[in-house]
């Protein structure tokens, strides 16, 4: 005959009991995508125009707001020279846009020492920055530019056909 527990007068142990054991992350292992190294989360205020245009630019690339976000964070720093002077101390919530990027540790640390150099938040740089990445959207890695055909080409292929 087998043998029961206690009877408990909620079903939530009952359930609790009869379920298999959890898999849990404890393997010591780092969260996320082991190929794009380890990450630092940013929290970048955006103003709502520039907020559109990337909005823009995630459609069109097909990538998540992170991901295109990371990689215009990167062209900001590597344009430095076109930041703007007097960057704003803070963006109201009604002019601004929140998001989450994830960036490498060592982007992150220049992030610092810049925002620490200006004397301004990290949002609010890092915000600047991914606004400089923006203009430069053009020059991003993994677009391919439109080929038009030549006038001798487009009579190749017309005479062909």
């Amino acid at each position: 005959m087998r043998q029961t527990g206690p009877r408990v007068a909620y079903p939530t142990f009952r359930i609790w009991v009869m379920m298999t054991p959890m898999p849990r992350r404890s393997s010591g292992r780092a969260k996320g995508r082991p190929s794009k190294g380890r990450r630092v989360v940013i929290f970048p205020r955006l103003p709502l125009a520039a907020e559109g245009a990337l909005r823009d630019l995630v459609a069109r690339r097909g990538l998540t707001l992170s991901e295109i976000g990371a990689e215009l964070f990167a062209e900001g720093l590597r344009n430095l020279s076109e930041l703007p002077a007097p960057l704003p101390m803070r963006y109201s919530p009604a002019e601004s846009e929140d998001m989450t990027v994830r960036i490498p540790e060592a982007e992150g640390a220049k992030l610092r020492a810049l925002a620490k150099q200006l004397d301004r938040s990290l949002a609010i740089v890092s915000g600047a920055l991914i606004e400089i990445g923006l203009r430069h959207a053009g020059e991003l890695p993994g677009q391919i530019p439109v080929q038009y055909m030549t006038t001798q080409e487009q009579l190749l292929t017309t005479k062909a056909s």
